[in-house]
Formats: structure tokens, sequence, C-alpha cells
């Protein structure tokens, strides 16, 4: 059981108040970025202004927001309704009052939120006129914005600048193809690849385990997916459209496009929002197809808590996925009103959308653990950092096919910090601006960090490599990912939570982390392998993915049974507090209704620099507890009042929101800034109370200087320093000098919130640290070269004081890498500069063990102007692992033009099968081996591995004289050569490929140009074509061609010549002649055909007519007719005889009969026919009898005989006188003769059917 907090006490938003004070005045700051300066902004400048007026009951807002969502509790999941929200939060009297005061001056309301936010809109001199406050215009000479400031004349709180849109002029979590693209272009190296490949994001589905539910008809219905983006893309319902007919997916029940403010959906194509709203909404719809879709686009230049408030106060959504985040980095040039409305506001809003059931959900960034920030301390953002939303880290998946399997990793680094840019994977890492969230206190902090929130919570599919694949303005499909992706996926995949436990679920973060206590390997997929500079994923929770992949389809089922406990109710009496003052907290403790009177109970107020204080709470009776404590000096910024406690080994938690203290705004140096403090570094502050109260002048700042050090990712104490007010800047100022640690600095104030994360000496951030495979996790393998490249930047004090020494560092530092492993250094280089750049090889040891290995940049300019050695320093991570080879083999060895080749690998790994990874093949001409390199950043071929056959599988479709298919690069040229093959990529866990070009094979193209699967071809290549499953019109002649599977010639007249069929060729209606062919099949109907020194092995005639000349045919069908004569050959005969002859045939039209070439008889059709001969017309000896038969279809057989004549009798006198003398011999002659004529008329007969086969013709 689990004990609650009710927190029910009215919340003023002064930093000094009373419960229960009057009207409070807030001075409206100017917002001030760094290298930014202030010019005149014109009068009729159109401008935005939101006012905000404190809601009311902010401690039973913050109470609800964590009962409703906290399991066990006797409020879990009931949720607030609308109404209820109003009555119990809406400051509607003071509301109305503003209302009626902006219309009495005819301002014009954009919008209203929660009757707490007015967004007006105006020109400068007309608000500042009616809200009394004055414009200025910010620049640095390229950017522009405005801002105000002064002293409000209305109630509440006014912000008044467009800086947001600095923030969110670009999505910030968003990567895709063309990021890699960028990378791939600036490192350009020999023996480089690129590998990448993507697939469907329904194929998701099984990853996360709801296969089986939208199968069952769980799929969101009834549910709503909110999504939050800005600016807009014009074309995103027919994108979704297009998007559901190539992958199957049913359009959403409805899809509604809310725009929050100016509407002007054509920027998000040139600010590149297009892209993110395409993988936001497409994203969600695959998992959830049965949800409803609310797409949010809000204008850029919005304060995020008036969008949230708008959006909460609508309740038209379930989740709301947010990907885009505010990395901490930027806070410190931020202004202490700006912050609080940014931050504290904020949360305010979320923690109402929770009360609804409302859950939030935001990306934790691409860059890894420390890539938008000077260190690890700066990456993670907000809103993924407030309490009240799930922070989404990315991971990879890897899919196989064949038999669906998958497995998941972290989406890891390349193995270098990126410079402020989406390269470095699943960002990770501690908050600095919201403290830990009591349902993270199992967590372990890491030692010398803050004690803030731990991002992120869980984590989903966010990398490209692979990447998945979603259609884009222009109905163009790209390959894309990012924690962008992470959002919108699990954002979808709750809705179908939703509807299978009919309920909504609100902030899901408490049920995450019970389940994560109470039944981790079933509600998670653990993730154990991966890292992000210089975080590790592990089993369990960890600072890239958090705590795994959710197994949504048991996370369904797991979130309905969870136990009941207590509840407590707690007051406190200021919620905006300074250091130094005393704070009264009351608790109402009780089980179902019933006072609980023991136990014991504690209130902590809890920073990111720790628990400042915690004091025990007094029992006063009837479920009373309370307690009185002094605001410690080091409670800065937002503070969670905690109280917690048991009774009877029940425990339980609740929070309410406070700000205390000062903000402090850095002017310089500014974040990420590279400076030198042996130079010193002149650091320049605002101090403002939140609500932008100038803090007194003679208020002295404390500041530390922590020096990072990555090789045992700690922070080290190297100087203070005091910061005093300067009325020279009109700001605090101190001066920061000494040979501190090169990299990474972290100023941080102490008695006051503010921080600052800076590179110290020779700026090395901007190197690459790659692998020869260009892919994450960036991987080598013993024996392989890392290749490190980049520039230096000199640091910004030096510029200005020694200009000339700043220029000549950048190209004559001494720069070196080294390669480190448990402590030991293994390898080192020289990093030399080539004249553009710096360059190095860092060789991994053959002996290397498998593990993350750190590397350390180095680099030094001695400069004899000022006599002092400038250091640089910084660091990278890479893991080593295994050789995977690739052995290749084909479809074809012989493949044509256009063709598809299959590609086939069977992938190990130390001997092993590798089943999970990604692997791409790289395809290129023989003749262009030495550009492969560059070949692979053009065109990668995807292998997936195949369950079935055990292989990975790919294939490209050949160049051809009609068109490039997939090797678009090679523009016109001959095609017709060898091409090689590289495959290159890496396994799930760390196993690289080698990128040397002898591990390719060779396939040769043969010079033909595929034409294939057109049902109409009416003009064609008439040469070196090789025409499959084709319809043809050919008026002309068809020369050197290959007929491959059913090709149709209709309606032609055609000459074919030095051609092969090796499938069957239909010609119908058609005047053909064949020359020089091979031919497999012929089918003829209605056609005419001339076959002229060819060769068929089958041939089919329909109503067609052939005529072969010196070709041979195997098989025809239907055949000639036969022919059978009742006549033996060289019979003798004589007087008149009557001759049979039989003919057997299709459709026989006509019978003729000859002798000795003239035309004895002619007879029609099939049967016996007989013919009357008279042999005493004609002479004596040896005569020709040939019967010919003519089929219909053209087709015709002769057979022909010889027959002798004899007339002439010998006496019968001569014969009677002989006759007894020579009756033996004559007996015997006889039998002689009679032998060889059968002999004589068998050789005949086989002679004839030799010349049926040769001689048979059409007509």
């Amino acid at each position: 059981m689990t004990l609650y907090l009710f927190i029910f006490s009215v919340v003023t938003p002064a930093l000094i108040s009373v419960a229960n004070t009057g009207t409070l005045v807030h001075e409206t700051l100017s917002t001030r970025l760094p290298s930014f300066k202030e010019t005149n902004l014109s009068g009729n400048t159109p401008v935005i202004a939101s006012i905000y007026i404190p809601l009311r009951n902010l401690n039973l807002l913050y109470y609800y927001a964590e009962q409703v969502s906290n399991p066990g509790s006797p409020l879990y999941h009931k949720f607030l309704s609308p109404s209820q929200v109003k009555n119990l939060f809406y400051p509607s009297a003071e509301f109305s009052s503003v209302m009626n005061y902006l219309a009495s001056h005819h301002v014009h309301v954009m919008f209203t939120a929660a009757d707490s936010v007015i967004v007006v809109q105006g020109t400068a001199s007309q608000l500042s006129q009616v809200l009394g406050i004055h414009y200025v215009l910010m620049s640095n000479g390229t950017t522009y914005y405005y801002t105000a400031m002064g002293t409000p004349k209305v109630p509440g709180i006014v912000i008044s600048s467009n800086v947001s849109a600095l923030f969110f002029s670009h999505p910030s979590t968003l990567f895709t193809q063309s990021d890699v693209n960028k990378l791939r272009e600036t490192v350009n190296q020999p023996n480089l690849t690129a590998p990448i490949e993507a697939y469907k994001l329904t194929e998701l589905r099984g990853v996360y385990n709801v296969s089986s539910l939208i199968s069952k008809g769980v799929n969101g219905t009834n549910y709503t997916v909110g999504i939050l983006d800005f600016y807009g893309d014009p074309y995103i319902q027919q994108q979704l459209a297009y998007f559901d007919k190539i992958y199957n997916v049913p359009a959403p029940p409805n899809f509604s496009i809310i725009p929050i403010g100016p509407y002007d959906p054509n920027l998000g194509i040139t600010q590149g929002w297009a892209g993110e709203i395409s993988l936001d909404v497409e994203s969600a719809h695959a998992m959830a197809p049965g949800a409803n879709i609310v797409l949010y686009i809000a204008n850029g230049n919005l304060p995020l808590s008036s969008v949230i408030a708008e959006i909460v106060s609508q309740d038209k959504v379930d989740t709301l996925s947010q990907s885009f985040s505010i990395p901490d980095e930027f806070i410190p040039e931020f202004s202490g009103s700006l912050f609080y409305q940014c931050v504290v506001l904020t949360d305010q809003y979320y923690a109402m959308g929770n009360a609804e059931g409302i859950t939030f959900l935001a990306s934790s960034g691409d860059g890894g653990g420390s890539g938008y920030s000077a260190g690890p301390l700066g990456s993670v953002g907000y809103p993924a950092s407030s309490p009240f939303v799930t922070a989404m880290g990315g991971t990879t998946t890897y899919i196989t096919f064949g038999g669906f399997s998958f497995n998941v990793t972290a989406w890891s680094n390349y193995g270098f910090v990126p410079p402020g840019v989406n390269y470095g994977g699943s960002t990770g890492g501690i908050s600095q601006v919201e403290p830990k969230p009591y349902y993270q206190w199992g967590l372990t902090t890491p030692k010398g960090f803050p004690n803030g929130k731990e991002i992120p919570d869980i984590s989903a599919n966010a990398d490209v490599y692979p990447g998945i694949y979603i259609v884009c303005p222009g109905n163009v499909t790209a390959i894309s990912g990012g924690t962008s992706e992470a959002s919108p996926l699990t954002a979808g995949l709750l809705t179908l939570v939703m509807q299978y436990t009919h309920s909504k679920l609100g902030n899901i973060n408490p049920d995450l982390y019970y389940l994560a206590k109470a039944d981790y390997q079933k509600a998670f997929y653990p993730i154990t392998f991966g890292y992000n500079i210089p975080w590790v994923a592990s089993y369990g929770y960890n600072l890239v993915t958090g705590w795994g992949q959710l197994n949504v389809g048991e996370f369904a089922s797991l979130v309905k049974d969870v136990p009941s406990s207590l509840s407590i109710m707690v007051n406190v009496s200021n919620t905006t507090i300074l250091p130094g003052q005393t704070l009264g907290v009351k608790a109402n403790v009780t089980l179902n209704g019933q006072a609980v009177n023991s136990g014991s109970f504690y209130v902590t107020l809890e920073t990111v620099s720790g628990n400042v204080t915690t004091v025990k709470l007094n029992d006063e009776g009837s479920g009373i507890w309370s307690a009185s404590l002094g605001v410690p000096e080091n409670d800065t910024g937002i503070t969670f009042v905690t109280v917690w406690g048991e009774s009877n080994g029940t425990s339980g938690y609740g929070i309410v929101e406070t700000y205390s203290g000062y903000f402090v705004q850095f002017l310089f140096p500014a974040p990420y800034q590279v400076c030198w403090t042996g130079s010193g570094i002149n650091v320049v502050v605002n101090v403002t109370s939140p609500s932008g109260g100038i803090a007194p002048n003679t208020t002295v700042l404390n500041l530390n200087v922590y020096s990072y050090n990555v090789t045992n990712n700690s922070f080290t104490l190297v100087n203070q320093t005091s910061l005093t007010f300067n009325p020279v800047f009109n700001a605090w100022s101190g001066m920061i000098q000494g040979n501190f640690p090169a990299g990474p600095l972290l100023l941080q104030v102490v008695n006051a919130y503010g921080y600052d994360a800076i590179f110290n000496g020779i700026g090395l951030n901007s190197f690459f640290i790659l692998s020869p495979t260009i892919a994450e996790p960036g991987t080598v393998y013993p024996g392989q070269d890392i290749i490190i490249e980049g520039g230096l930047t000199p640091p910004t004090n030096l510029v200005s004081s020694a200009p000339r020494t700043a220029s000549d560092l950048m190209t004559g530092s001494n720069v070196t890498a080294e390669l480190l492993y448990n402590g030991q250094v293994i390898s080192k280089t020289q990093v030399l500069y080539t004249g553009t750049t710096y360059l190095g090889y860092l060789r991994v040891p053959e002996n290397a063990s498998p593990g993350l290995y750190t590397i350390l940049l180095f680099a030094s300019y001695d400069s004899y102007t000022l006599n002092e050695t400038i250091p640089g320093f910084y660091y990278g991570q890479i893991y080593v692992g295994s050789r995977v080879v690739t052995p290749l083999n084909f479809s074809n060895t012989y493949v044509i033009q256009g063709s598809t080749l299959y590609i086939y690998s069977n992938i190990t790994a130390n001997g092993k099968v590798v089943k999970y990874g990604m692997f791409s093949a790289t395809v290129f001409p023989t003749l262009l081996t030495q550009e492969y390199s560059l070949i692979s950043t053009v065109l990668e071929v995807p292998l997936w591995y195949n369950s079935t056959s055990g292989l990975w599988t790919g294939n490209v479709t050949l160049p051809s004289t009609l068109s490039l298919g997939n090797l678009t690069y090679l523009g016109n040229s001959y095609f017709a050569e060898p091409f090689k093959v590289l495959v290159t990529g890496v396994s799930a866990y760390g196993g690289v490929t080698s990128t040397n070009v002898s591990n390719s094979r060779e396939f040769f193209v043969e010079p033909y140009t595929l034409i294939t699967n057109d049902p109409s071809y009416t003009a064609v290549q008439t040469y070196d074509s090789a025409f499959q499953n084709d319809t043809l019109t050919v008026n002309g002649n068809l020369v050197n061609d290959l007929f491959l599977g059913n090709n149709t010639i209709i309606n032609s007249h055609v000459t074919i010549t030095l051609s092969n069929v090796t499938g069957t060729l239909i010609l119908r209606n058609t005047q053909a002649t064949l020359v020089n062919v091979l031919a497999n099949k012929l089918v003829l109907i209605n056609s005419t055909v001339r076959l002229i020194d060819s060769q068929v092995q089958d041939l089919v005639a329909l109503s067609s007519v052939v005529s072969p000349i010196q070709t041979r045919i195997t098989s025809i069908t239907p055949g000639p007719p036969i022919i059978q004569l009742g006549i033996a050959p060289y019979q003798n005969i004589t007087g008149n005889v009557t001759i049979s002859i039989t003919v057997q045939g299709q459709d026989v039209e006509q019978v003729l009969v000859y002798l000795d070439g003239q035309l004895l008889a002619s007879f029609q059709g099939n049967g016996t026919h007989e013919v009357n001969l008279d042999t005493l017309k004609y002479a004596d000896g040896t005569h020709e009898i040939s019967v010919t038969a003519n089929q219909a279809d053209g087709l015709n057989s002769t057979v022909t005989t010889n027959v002798v004549f004899e007339n002439q009798l010998q006496s019968v006198s001569q014969k009677v006188s002989n006759l007894n003398e020579t009756l033996t011999q004559g007996i015997s002659t006889a039998h002689s003769t009679a032998n060889v004529g059968e002999i004589v008329a068998i050789v005949a007969l086989i002679l004839a059917i030799v010349g049926i086969a040769l001689d048979f013709r059409r007509r």
C-alpha cells in the first residue's frame, strides 16, 4: 500500500508571499540572449503578448495530478471532468476583469485558455499603452526577436516576446536521412561506407506486442491521439491518405487539425516542420489505426505554457505527443520571467492535464548524453524533464522477415559527441532544471551529478540504422527516425491500452516505476546493449533508454491490477519561497476515510542540488500531521515539497512544485562557448526573481567552477569566485582566471539558481570520431583504424584579445588522440593538419577485447606572443566488437540491363550466424572501384535476414538504356560491364564488417535492355532488347533481341533477326519473317510466318500459315495431315486398278493425286478415297504416284511412291513349253525379287517420312 498527500492550499505566483495575500505586482523583464544587442522596435510592428492569471488552488491541482495517476490511490484513474477542473482551478473572476479591460481598449484577443491565459495581438505601440510595457528589438546581426519590459497595468504575469520562435524554428528531435547525408558529405575519406535501410512503420506492431490486440479490434477506437507541432504542413491530410494506401492501413475515424495562434502551414515546408509532422502523424496512426487524431499546430511565436494551457482547456485528446526538446543548455540564456513561463507555468498546465487524464509524452532528444552541451550536463531538456511528462528515449529495432522476429538495443552514438546536431543517439542524463520526483527516488544518482529528474523514462524506436519509411510532402517516401518517432509511436500505442482497460491513463510515470519494481521483465523489454556518451545501457534503469522498451501488450493487462492504498492531504503555507523563509506544512492522513494517527511522516525540500532539508511531521491528532521548517540558503530553483512516510509498513508520497530564490541569466559566456581561463573569462549575469524583479544590487553570488573528467565520469571543483553587481554592465560580473583543466567546464551558482557549461581552451568539440563503417552503433574491430577528423575552434576571449594567436592556433596546433580502455592508454596517434582539416587514424590493437573504449583528444598551441601554451581537450567513445564476415552469392552471375539482381549473404561473426543487425550492399561498376566510398553515400541496397532461408537477402534493379534503375548515380553511360557488390554494416551487439573492397564480389551485365511487364508497348527499342512479358506492336525490324517469359506481338508486320526466344512468343494477326532465330516455343494465331535458317522446339499454329525454309522444327501442334497409300512401292500392276488413299488431318480442305506430275484426281476432307487407274493408257515401266493433302491452317503433307506398269504378255505356248524345266528356278527368282522389293519399299517409306518432316509447308 502507498500513502498519498493531498495538497489543498491556494498558491500565489509571487516570489515572496503569504497565503491569501492581496494582489501582487509583477515586473515584465526583457528577454536578453547572449550576443544580442538592444535596438528600437517600430511602433507599427505586430506583436503578441500572453497574460497569465494565477490558477487557483495549486496545491489541490498537484494533489489531483498525483493521486489520479498513482497506482493504489483511491482516486487512481478517477479523472476530473472539464467542468470540475474549471470550478476548482480556473481564476474566472480575475479572468473576466482582465478581459473587460482589454475589450474596453479594443485589443484583439487571439485566444484564451483555462480562464488563466489570454493571448492578444496588436502593434507594439498599442500594447505598450494598454499593458504598460515597453518594446525593444534584440539583434545579433543575423537573427532578430522582440521583447518587452516594464510594470504591467493588468494583474498577473505578462510575457511578450517571440524569442520562442528561435527554439521552435526547426524540429529539435527529428533525425532523417538528410542528416545522415550531411555527415557523409562532411567526412570524405577513402574506404568508408555508409550503410542504411528502413522498413514499414506497421512492422513495429509486433515489436511492441500489439499485433494480437489490433487483430482483435483493440486499435485505439474511441480514444484520441494528440500531436503538438509547430508551423504546419499544408499536405498532411493527403500524405496520410497516401500512407494508408501504400501500407494498407485504414483511415483514422477522424483527423482534425487545430491551429493555436496564427496559422501559416506553408512555413512548415521551409522551416522543416512538415517532415516532422509527417513522421508524427504517420507513426501514431500506424500503431493505433482506430484512434482519432488531433494535430495541434502552434505558432512558433507563442510561449509553450500558453499552448499547453489551450490544449488542456480543450480536453479533446487522451495522449499528447511532443516531438521537441529545449535542452537544459539553453536555460542559462533565459531571463527569470521567460524561465518561469516556459517551465514553472507549463508544469502547472501539465499537472492540470494529468488531472483530466491526459498522458503527455516528449522526446528526450537526439544528441546522446553530451551532444547539446559542453559535457554530460545540459543535453536533456524540457518538457521531457517535467515530472508530469513521460520522457521518451530512443532504441534501435532490428527485424527479420520470412518468420517475424526482432531484437532491440539502445540507439547508440557514432563514436563522437555531436556538436549540437541530431547525430548522437538517444539523449539521456540528469536534468539541471527539474528535481528528481518521488517516483524516481529508488534510482541512484551518479556521483557528482545533480539530483535532477533522470531521463528518459522509457524508450521506443528512433534510429535510422535502420529507420522507418514515412511519406513526406509531395508523397515522397523518405527514411526518418529520432526520438521524434518514439514519442508519437508510444502516444498511439497507449490508446490501445486505454481501449483495453476502458480508461484514460493520465501520467503513466508512477505506473511505469511501480511495474518496474513489481514485474520488470513482464512489463518491459530490457535493453542491455548500447551507449550515448558517457552513459551505457544496462539491465534495469539506465540513462540511455530508461527502463527500456514498453511491452505494451503486457502493460495493458498489468496496469489493471494494482493494489489499493492510503490517502493523505497536505497543506503548505506558500508555494513560492525565498531562502530564509519559514514554511508551514500540514498533512491529513486517512485510510478509507479514517484518520491515521500512527507512523512516521516527513517533509523534504528537494531541488536539483539534492535533499536540502528534511523535517519530521508532528501528529496533531485526528489524522493531522504538521511541521514548520526554515528554507535553507541553498534551496534555489524549482523545489519539490514532498511529504512522505509510512504507517504500518505502508509508504506514501505527495508533491507540490514551488520555486525558491533568484534566477541567474548568463549573459557571458554563452552556453557551449569556447573560452580560455588562461586569458581570463569575464562572467556577466543578470539576477532576477521569476516574476521579473531585479535582485538587490548588494547581492553577492558565489560561483563554483567544475571540470569534467570523462575517464571517471565525474566533476571536480577547480575554482570558486564571487559575482558582484557591476554598474558598467548593469549586471553582476566576476572573473575566472587560471590554468584550469581544458575541456568542459560547469559554472554553478551556489546561492541562486543558475548554471552554464562551456569549453575551456582550444575547442575540439567539432571533431568527428568514426568507424570506417558509418553507422550507429559506432563500432570497430581489432586491427581496424578509427578515423579522427575535424577543425579547431579558438577561444572567444582570445579572438578579441589576441586575434593573430587565435587564427594561428586553428592550423598550427599539435593534436593527438589516445585510445583508452580500463584506464589504460592502449594506442595513440598524431592528428595532422592536411591543409583543409585535421586528420588522423587511431589503430585498434589486434588483441583488443570487446567493449566500450574512450577516445581522448588533446590539442596544444605554444604561443610566443602570450608566452603560454594554450591547451585543448575533448572526448568520444566507440565500441570495439567482432569482425563480421559477409560472403556473397547472386541469383545470376550474368544478368541483363534493367533486370533485378538478388543478393544473398550468409553473414557470420566468430563463426556464428548473425540474425540481427543492419547490413546493406554497395553496387558499383568495376571501373569505379576507386570511387566506391563516394558511391556508398549515394546508394545502399538494404539486406534483410530471412529466417526461412537463413540468408540476408536484398535486390537491386540494374541500369539500362531506358532507366537507371536503383543506380541513378551512374548517369547516361554504357552499362554492359562487370559490376561489384560490397556488403557492409553492423550487427546488433557491436560486430562490424570490413570496408575493404577486396571483400566484394563481381557479376556481369549483358548488353541487353530489359523491357518488362508493359501490356501496351507501341514504340520500342528495336535492337539489343530483352522483352519480358510484353505486348508489342512492331512494324519494322527487331534485331539481336531476347524474348523472356511470355511475349506477344500483335497487329504487326515484323522481321525478327538474330534473336532468341527462351520463353513463348505469340504472334497474333501478324505477318512475320524470322531469320536466324532460336525459339523455344512459337504460338501463331491468324498469322503468316516465314522461318528462315531457324530452329523451333515447339510450334503451335492456329489459323496460320507457316513457311519453313532450311528450318528445323522439332514439334508441331496441330501436325500436318497423315497420308496412307493402298499400294506398295514398286508394285507391278497391269490393266485397270483401284488405289485407295486414306487421309487424316486437321480440317483437310483438298487432297490432290498426281501421276508423273499430272493431276490425276482430287478430293476433299478426311477419310479413304479411291482412284481408278487404267495402266494400259501408259507405257510400261516405272511411274511416280504423288498425293498431297492440304489443311485449312496451311499445313500440308505429300506422299510419293513408284510403281511398275507391265502390260506386254508372253505367249502361252512359250510359257507352257518351258514351264517344267524353269518352274523351280522361276519360283526361286520370284521369291528373291519379292524380298528385294519389300526392302526397297521399306526404304522408300522411311525416305517419305523424312520428306514429310522436311518438306511440309504452308500454301
